[in-house]
């Protein structure tokens, strides 16, 4: 069968939580199993009620296939999760925090009301931070692969464009140009204090004056560009993990970042140059790549997906 892609809306992940099988109450009905943890009928239900008020209006979706399609969500949700906790990927307590404050305020709540309206739901306040924790956890096991897998250089661009008009293709995808960066990063794996302090000791020689790019082929570990000196080339927004494209963003040109953390551990920034083009052709250049990083980052995911479910041992029980 083939894998479709299911990415959870955080609205979808906050109506469930995927337990381990000894905490589980003896009236909950297992419907899934997916490696050491459990998906009960009570889970389920929840996160179908949420799945039928999310439908458009006039929807043709059957009982059985809302239940069939969500339970399928459930369970990627479980192995991303778990894939995310077997590598280490971590989420601070405070940027959980954070993003219950940003989803209250997106309902126009207040924490204190929507931790009351989830309550209502049967989910407490530890459960909330949990399923957010998860959430958050599988966003970012989504979107190493994404950021991985899913780049679009500009000759892809160049030679897309260049395949469709030789067909006479006239109506190629338009977009609005997003600020492109070019940037250069050292990067030192490992989450602890050594690598840290490491990272911390490049960025200040960096900033003293050293070769950025000698320092990253000298220290960096990432095996794709320390070679040639932290080269990244342009990067589009969407293309790296948040983190990092939170940081490099804040840069000006010349600028090196503090340490930055990552799942992949502490990068060392360099913006080189940016720019937002806006001609007719940037934005049918935007365009053509927005859609080849859409469809990259679907076989991407399906990619991950598939390969989790050959790894794993999942039982359906209903």
């Amino acid at each position: 069968m083939k894998m479709k892609t299911l990415v959870l809306a955080l609205g979808l992940c906050l109506t469930f939580q995927v337990a381990s099988a000894d905490t589980v109450k003896p009236v909950d009905n297992i419907v899934a199993v997916v490696e050491g943890e459990v998906i009960t009928q009570r889970e389920l239900n929840q996160a179908v009620a949420h799945s039928r008020s999310q439908l458009p209006r006039g929807s043709q979706v059957s009982e059985q296939d809302l239940q069939r399609q969500t339970l399928m969500q459930l369970v990627n949700q479980s192995l991303l999760v778990q894939a995310g906790r077997r590598n280490n990927i971590q989420v601070p307590d405070a940027e959980v925090e954070a993003e219950i404050a940003r989803i209250a305020a997106a309902r126009r709540q207040s924490v204190a009301q929507f931790e009351a309206a989830q309550s209502r739901l049967g989910i407490d306040k530890a459960g909330l931070r949990r399923q957010v924790r998860d959430s958050m956890l599988a966003q970012r096991v989504q979107q190493g692969q994404v950021a991985s897998e899913a780049k679009v250089s500009d000759e892809e661009v160049t030679a897309a464009i260049n395949r469709a008009r030789a067909q006479g293709v006239t109506n190629l995808p338009q977009a609005t140009p997003k600020p492109r960066y070019h940037a250069q990063h050292i990067l030192i794996s490992g989450q602890g204090e050594r690598a840290q302090r490491l990272a911390q000791r490049l960025a200040q020689d960096a900033r003293s004056g050293a070769d950025f790019g000698q320092l990253a082929r000298q220290y960096s570990q990432d095996a794709g560009s320390a070679a040639n000196g932290g080269e990244l080339g342009w990067l589009s927004v969407g293309e790296t993990v948040p983190e990092f494209e939170r940081a490099m963003s804040s840069l000006k040109p010349g600028q090196i970042s503090q340490p930055v953390r990552t799942q992949y551990g502490w990068h060392v920034i360099r913006l080189v140059e940016t720019r937002t083009p806006n001609t007719p052709e940037d934005r049918v250049r935007a365009g053509v790549h927005e859609a080849m990083v859409a469809q990259k980052t679907q076989a991407a995911m399906e990619s991950l997906l598939q390969q989790l479910h050959k790894n794993s041992f999942i039982s359906i029980r209903m």
